[in-house]
């Protein structure tokens, strides 16, 4: 595998969770009410609860996205 494959794998690997991302980040903030009764009634938790899981949630899969696809991607552009 050479590196123009490597480097075009990690940048739409990079796309396609960025996107999921940002997608995520607007259903939960654009359906607040609805994820949190489903979390209320699923899960039995607070709004609190459920407010600090989802930004938990959001800050891991940001910090994945940056070192498991951005990163290796940027040491693969500087290499080049």
């Amino acid at each position: 595998m050479d590196i123009a494959t490597l480097k075009a794998f990690f940048l739409w690997s990079m796309v396609i969770n960025s996107v999921i991302y940002t997608t995520t980040v607007i259903a939960v903030y654009s359906f607040r009410g609805f994820v949190y009764r489903m979390h209320a009634l699923i899960f039995r938790l607070d709004e609190q609860s459920v407010n600090t899981s989802i930004h938990r949630y959001l800050a891991a899969y940001k910090l994945l996205i940056t070192f498991f696809n951005f990163t290796p991607w940027l040491v693969l552009m500087l290499l080049d």
